[in-house]
């Protein structure tokens, strides 16, 4: 990862779009209604219906098989699983998702590649009734956010309060187990959004200080992602769609930017917006599901470079 000093300042030099090559696209390849999207390693990718009771697989030659059902309700049933939330994978192929059940408690699945699942951890909530958003696990340790901040559970643990995500719940993390968190000012009727990272030995610092200015609105959206290249991603949909790039060597840029909009196609004239939960592949091509306005659609779209 990037060493904290050499990012902290970085201002807006990615205010220069970088051409996008002729390679370069986005195409939509799923539609209907997911919301979570995870890649593997092996080239399939993994989305969650958005009712929350089917993760669903696709791949190249079987393209979309339901790959996780939640269990059938039977009549002498008094704890079920009412819906699922949430979808990562670690580097074995396997996925893991929130599971929540009509007792109130949200667990953590772990689901093998041959779709077998396991309770790995149970009763995560621990703010009761702070819907978990996002999860991502590292090396055996298991992270997740709610909107009241950051935390992880080492193995076999109990949930870690690790920081206070101020525009948000979504944070990501790199290859080298730093985690990446979204923080926000507000001041003299202007906002700033920068990145924080915490490292694996729990030190806080300032990654990218001032990366964009939201102006007056405190109405955006926000999503961080990391590759396996060291370069860190992150969009802004404000009233408008911005895709910023910040890579290995520190250098800040504009990947996409333009009207929000649901348009595939050369990355340099598509349009891309109201996107939810972004992930990148390992190639480092990007996934992501986007909603409709009045997000009762949810498609998977893919930016490949």
């Amino acid at each position: 990862m990037l060493p904290a000093l050499l990012l902290t300042g970085c201002k807006k030099d990615a205010a220069v779009k970088i051409p996008s090559g002729n390679d370069s696209t986005v195409t939509t390849l799923a539609t209907g209604a997911y919301y979570y999207v995870t890649p593997d390693n092996n080239g399939n990718f993994y989305a969650l219906g958005y009712n929350g009771t089917v993760i669903y697989k696709y791949n190249a030659q079987s393209g979309k098989t339901a790959f996780y059902t939640l269990p059938q309700i039977m009549d002498h049933d008094t704890v079920v699983v009412t819906k699922l939330a949430c979808l990562t994978t670690d580097s074995l192929g396997n996925v893991y998702t929130v599971s929540f059940n009509n007792a109130g408690l949200t667990n953590v699945l772990e689901i093998t590649p041959s779709g077998s699942a396991s309770t790995i951890f149970t009763n995560i909530d621990v703010n009761y009734g702070n819907q978990i958003q996002y999860i991502a696990t590292y090396n055996g340790t298991f992270y997740f956010s709610d909107n009241t901040g950051i935390y992880k559970i080492a193995p076999a643990g109990s949930p870690q309060f690790l920081v206070n995500s101020s525009s948000g719940s979504d944070f990501a993390i790199d290859r080298n187990g730093n985690l990446i968190y979204s923080i926000y000012a507000y001041a003299n009727n202007s906002g700033e959004y920068s990145l924080g990272q915490i490292n694996p030995q729990g030190v806080k610092s300032v990654l990218v200080s001032s990366l964009y200015n939201t102006g007056t609105s405190t109405a955006f959206g926000i999503d961080i992602i990391t590759d396996k290249f060291g370069d860190i991603y992150t969009y802004i949909t404000n009233n408008n769609f911005t895709l910023l790039k910040i890579n290995s060597a520190g250098k800040i840029s504009t990947i996409s930017s333009g009207a929000i909009g649901d348009v595939d196609g050369p990355l340099a004239t598509a349009e891309i917006g109201g996107a939810f939960n972004m992930v990148a592949d390992q190639s480092g091509n990007l996934y992501f599901s986007q909603g409709n306005g009045n997000l009762t659609v949810f498609d998977v779209r893919k930016i490949t470079f």
